[in-house]
């Protein structure tokens, strides 16, 4: 009976151990998808952006372009990318961390160009 107790405890607290949130290998780590997160949202700005001043430009195609970079740059292709974020979605939690993560970086940015802006223009904070 002590035997079997035991054993159901250490089974419990191995599994209690184990975090279903945790990135299996085969997915990008949560840094480095809040990196390539970040790139891709950058390009996909910009290729609006571009789209929008000349209607030469496919907002599509020039998406496409620039994220194909992104992921050399990362090495990583679109499929691991598309795998991973299919993943990340399926386990909100971390992706919420990494959205909250980027929203703050995208904050600290706004905030340091605004501090920038006002330094040039020679108003004090």
């Amino acid at each position: 009976m002590i035997k079997t107790l035991a054993y159901i405890f250490i089974s419990v607290f191995l599994f209690s151990c184990y975090s279903v949130d945790k990135a299996p290998g085969y997915i990008i780590k949560p840094k480095e998808m809040k990196s390539i997160l970040w790139d891709v949202m950058r390009a996909q700005t910009l290729a609006q952006e571009t789209s929008l001043k000349d209607s030469s430009i496919d907002q599509a195609v020039e998406i496409k372009l620039l994220s194909q970079k992104i992921f050399e740059i990362h090495k990583t292709d679109s499929a691991h990318f598309v795998k991973s974020y299919n993943w990340y979605v399926k386990h909100p939690d971390l992706l919420k961390i990494i959205f909250d993560s980027l929203y703050s970086q995208k904050q600290r940015e706004t905030e340091l160009r605004l501090k920038e802006k006002e330094k040039a223009l020679g108003h004090p904070m």
